[in-house]
C-alpha cells in the first residue's frame, strides 16, 4: 500500500547548515557556480541521504514559475539569511506532506493561539493520531516516531522559528516587505486557482485573516497585486 507521508523529515532535521544546504541547492540547480559554500555540504559523509530528502522534499515545483521565484529568491543578494530561511520554511512547507501536516496542525495552530513554547510531546501527540486513525500510514517504532517529532523541532530552530533545548521558545519571522511579497507570490503561484484567503498556503502567513487582509491592503503593496473584496471574500490578482 502507498504511504503518504515519508522520512524525510528525520533527514531534514540531521542537515546540520542550512545555509551551505542552499548554496548547494542553488549549485545544484545549475544557478551558481560550485563554490566553497557548499563544500562542507557536498563532502559530508551522508550526502547521499542528503541528497535524496532535498529531492522529495523541497525541490518539488508547482510549476516553473514557482521554481523560478524560489532560486530567484535562494540568489538574490537583496534577501538576508533569515528571509531565505523562511523561503525555505514555505518550500519545505510545500513540498513535503508531513512537514505540511505538523506545521499546520502543531506549530501554525500554537502560533495562532500565542503560545510561546513547543515540545516534541505535541507533535508526537499527532504522530500518534496519524498513525491510529490512517491505515497504513506510519508503520514505524515508537523510537522512530519519537526521532521523527524531535527533528521537526530542530529544522524549525534550524530555520530560526525555535530556540532552545528540550521545549523550544516560538519564535516569529521577520515579515519584511519583500518577504511578505514573495509569500503572496508563491501562494498565487501554486495555488492559481485559489486566489483567495482560502489558498491552502495561506496557512503558513504567520497572521491572522483580519491582519492579513489589513495587510495586504497597504499602500506599498499596490505595484504587486489588485485586491477584491465583498464582505470577508478577499480575491487576489498578481500583477
Amino acid at each position: 500500500m502507498a504511504t503518504k507521508y515519508d522520512s524525510s523529515v528525520n533527514v531534514l532535521g540531521s542537515i546540520p547548515d542550512y545555509s551551505s544546504m542552499m548554496d548547494f541547492i542553488c549549485e545544484y540547480m545549475g544557478r551558481v557556480p560550485d563554490g566553497q559554500g557548499s563544500f562542507s555540504f557536498r563532502t559530508h559523509k551522508t550526502f547521499s541521504r542528503f541528497l535524496a530528502a532535498i529531492k522529495t522534499a523541497i525541490l518539488q515545483f508547482a510549476n516553473d514559475t514557482h521554481k523560478q521565484l524560489f532560486l530567484d529568491a535562494l540568489t538574490s543578494l537583496d534577501f538576508s539569511l533569515q528571509e531565505k530561511l523562511m523561503v525555505l520554511f514555505w518550500q519545505m512547507v510545500y513540498g513535503n506532506l508531513l512537514v505540511r501536516r505538523i506545521t499546520e496542525e502543531v506549530f501554525m495552530q500554537a502560533v495562532y493561539q500565542g503560545r510561546t513554547t513547543l515540545s516534541a510531546v505535541d507533535v508526537l501527540a499527532l504522530l500518534h493520531h496519524i498513525k491510529e486513525t490512517e491505515n497504513g500510514e506510519f508503520d514505524w517504532s515508537e523510537a522512530t516516531l519519537k526521532i521523527c517529532a524531535s527533528k521537526y523541532l530542530t529544522i524549525l530552530k534550524k530555520l530560526g522559528l525555535a530556540d532552545g533545548a528540550v521545549k523550544k521558545q516560538i519564535l516569529y519571522p521577520p515579515m519584511t516587505s519583500q518577504l511578505f511579497v514573495y509569500f503572496v507570490r508563491m501562494a498565487m503561484t501554486v495555488y492559481p486557482d485559489q486566489p483567495t484567503l482560502d489558498n491552502p498556503m495561506m496557512a503558513f502567513s504567520f497572521y491572522d485573516k483580519r491582519t492579513l487582509i489589513t495587510k495586504l491592503k497597504r499602500v506599498e503593496f499596490i505595484p504587486f497585486w489588485n485586491i477584491t473584496q465583498i464582505g470577508e471574500e478577499v480575491k487576489i490578482d498578481l500583477k
